[in-house]
């Protein structure tokens, strides 16, 4: 399992890494961008957390694709309310938030953070387990 989750994390990271570019992008832009780009870059983190969910289930660990799932549709959410009322500071900032925890996961899964916590929980879940059972 260790050698699969390393591999999908891997794959994850870099799938990530042309979006959170794109992101910084346009959040340094002040959003002044095409509305359609920002809600396809919603939908491309809909796509990555959809490409990923039966592996990562298969890992136990679901969240992480519920996790860009929610960045997705989030920042789609918000590319409606932008289309109805422009650019505001608030999304400025609802884009910075979103940014900032894509991009730790990002950089915490390329420097092997990301992995060695999961392996901690699942050994901690692994050692409760067989402390239930005993």
């Amino acid at each position: 399992m260790t050698e699969e989750l390393k591999r999908v994390l891997s794959e994850i990271q870099s799938s990530l890494c042309p979006l959170t570019f794109s992101m910084r992008k346009y959040i340094d832009n002040g959003l002044e961008v095409n509305i359609d780009d920002i809600d396809t870059l919603g939908q491309s983190f809909i796509s990555l957390a959809n490409r990923f969910r039966n592996q990562l289930k298969e890992l136990k660990h679901t969240v992480l694709s519920l996790t860009l799932m929610e960045a997705g549709v989030s920042i789609r959410g918000r590319v409606r309310r932008m289309r109805r009322r422009g650019v505001s500071a608030d999304d400025i900032v609802f884009f910075e938030e979103v940014y900032s925890l894509v991009k730790l996961i990002e950089d915490s899964i390329a420097s092997g953070e990301y992995y060695e916590e999961l392996l901690k929980i699942y050994r901690g879940k692994l050692n409760e387990d067989l402390h239930t059972h005993t």
